[in-house]
């Protein structure tokens, strides 16, 4: 009887438990797309299932989906750390089993740029997170940062001082629906005491020459390794390595730096070339000299690239004009004196616009261009003039006009005929040529101070430095910062796409602090929307940036040129014309 039971039993089994058929299939498991993790972003989750037909049903707040739950019908958002869980159903089979997927949102750890290291320039740390609209918090004191550290607004100045300094920058960030990112931690040390490897020297040197030549490039430095480019273009780690002498066949501009193991990289040495006898134009020198001064402004100033060039102005043409000058003798130009100049100017850093600086680069390139018209003698530019001013300057419609004597100290003016370090001032009630004064005297004032005219008599003031308290519309900041917060401080100009206040006026040159996202956005160009500023273009009546028009077309007078492609729109006829007297 017992082995009969045994017998019964296997057979019931193998028949499903006497009689009720074979299991339906089962229906495949979803799956998750993206896979669970941590993320620094908001996520988009998609949920599959391999089963054609088959109902997927989810949840996410942490119950167990069962057919009765909602019916998946898109990816779902991810805005906080979330459990989604998901099973499927299908005709004529069994439920799938059920797929979880843990979502944890964590804001990005920010990124801390220039890397850690020793220094021996000023620098200007900058801090980013890769989560969109996160809060960074910073430290620079050496506590840990933490949500309640003051958050990074603008750059961090780490200057140059007599000795080395250290100094830890720690940051945090946080981001609403995130968890707080780890903190980023890096170490600067700025030591006036690391020397840069010599400066290149070339041999020969920079200047006009008949033939061809061939150039040396060395450096005192003991082991270093020169790298030079022979474009004009600033040399890096990447340009050329330096080995044997540079031939240089055509007029061109070298520029070389060096690098030697325990000294920073050196300062970028340069020297330009004339090869035969007709020199280097004076128009490539001089459009040279605008792109300089452009990048100039727009690594300063944060300033719009594109915005820049259109805010300086038509800078080929002025090159151009000035050349026909050159050409009809009214100028000499020396080539020598303006390689001079070419590699003076390149050398120039943010202090040249800052004023930070002594500068002696005017002087350089003032020596390059000679005028050669006496006075009395015929003229179309001050330039030309070999002791004086050029009258049309002052006197609309009389082009060409005459050379002038310049008028001197403490005598009447009318604009731009004093001599030579004098400005035409009326602070005493008549335009007198006056002598620039140094602080706390009164106005004119000297380069690098600005006249408070809140006071009588109008005073030199010295510029505020970034950080210091500032009147928000005097603006008396130096000009590598700009009057902005609550309370009003000296803060550095902001970049493409940084965190604003549109209360402010902190973004760059051609940004603007956008009132829906409260990050510094560019301008509006051609075609788009605009409310006043346009790049390389003018807002019409209609908001809508158009095109400049070319000369002798229709313009609005009132709008001073900013319609007209030259640059000027005549009061007279309406009509776009040249706003310089050029040479025929």
């Amino acid at each position: 009887m017992r082995k009969l039971a045994a017998i019964v039993v296997l057979v019931l089994a193998g028949c499903g438990g006497g009689g009720g058929g074979d299991a339906p299939p089962t229906v495949a498991t979803p799956v998750f797309s993206p896979a669970a993790g941590t993320y620094a972003t908001v996520q988009s989750v998609a949920v599959t299932c391999a089963t054609a037909g088959a109902v997927i049903h989810v949840t996410t707040d942490g119950a167990t989906p069962t057919a009765a739950s909602p019916a998946y019908a898109g990816p779902i958002a991810i805005t906080s750390p979330t459990t989604v869980k998901a099973m499927a159903t299908a005709a004529g089979l069994a439920d799938s089993a059920v797929a979880t997927a843990d979502y944890v949102l964590r804001t990005a750890t920010p990124v801390i740029s220039p890397a850690a290291g020793t220094y021996s320039t000023a620098q200007a740390v900058t801090i980013t997170s890769a989560t969109p609209g996160a809060a960074i918090h910073v430290t620079t004191d050496g506590s840990p940062a933490t949500d309640t550290s003051p958050l990074y607004t603008a750059p961090i100045p780490l200057p140059l001082g007599a000795v080395a300094t250290t100094t830890t920058v720690r940051a945090m960030a946080m981001a609403t629906g995130f968890q707080n990112s780890a903190v980023a931690s890096s170490t600067f040390v700025i030591d006036p005491g690391v020397a840069p490897a010599a400066t290149p020297t070339f041999s020969p040197g920079a200047g006009s020459y008949a033939a061809a030549q061939s150039v040396t490039i060395a450096t005192t430095t003991p082991g270093a390794t020169i790298h030079y480019t022979a474009d004009g273009s600033t040399p890096s780690t990447g340009s050329t390595t330096y080995t044997a002498p540079v031939s240089v066949p055509t007029s061109r501009t070298l520029k070389a730096i060096a690098t030697a193991p325990g000294f920073s990289t050196s300062a970028v040495g340069s020297a330009s070339y004339v090869i035969g006898g007709g020199g280097t134009p004076f128009v490539t020198l001089c459009n040279g000299l605008f792109a300089k001064m452009t990048s100039l402004f727009e690594t300063c100033l944060q300033a719009n690239p594109a915005f820049v060039p259109s805010l300086i102005g038509a800078s080929t043409d002025f090159c151009a004009d000035r050349q026909k000058e050159i050409d009809a003798g009214k100028i000499t130009y020396d080539p020598v004196a303006g390689a001079a100049c070419e590699a003076a100017v390149q050398a120039l850093d943010c202090g040249a616009i800052s004023g930070d600086t002594d500068v002696s680069v005017p002087a350089t390139c003032d020596a390059s261009l000679v005028g050669q018209v006496p006075d009395d003698g015929q003229c179309f530019d001050s330039a030309d003039c070999a002791n004086g001013w050029c009258g049309w300057e002052l006197a609309a419609g009389t082009c060409p006009d005459t050379c002038r004597p310049f008028v001197q100290l403490n005598q009447p003016c009318s604009g731009f005929d004093c001599a030579p370090g004098l400005e035409c001032d009326n602070t005493t009630g008549s335009f007198i040529c006056s002598a620039p004064a140094t602080a706390g005297n009164p106005c004119p004032c000297q380069a690098g101070l600005w006249c408070d005219r809140t006071v009588l008599p109008n005073t030199c003031r010295t510029f505020l430095p970034a950080g210091a308290s500032c009147i928000p519309n005097g603006d008396p900041c130096t000009i590598l910062t700009t009057c902005a917060g609550t309370p009003a401080t000296c803060k550095p100009w902001l970049g493409a796409g940084a965190t604003c206040d549109p209360a402010d006026l902190q973004c760059g040159l051609g940004y603007e602090c956008s009132a829906t996202t409260d990050r510094c956005v560019s301008f509006p160009t051609l075609d788009q929307a605009c409310d006043g500023f346009c790049i390389e273009g003018w807002c019409d009546v209609d908001s809508i940036c158009k095109a400049p028009k070319a000369d002798g077309a229709t313009c609005i007078p009132f709008l001073n040129g900013a319609d007209c492609l030259s640059g000027s729109c005549s009061f007279t006829t309406s009509r776009c014309e040249a706003s310089r007297c050029f040479i025929p």
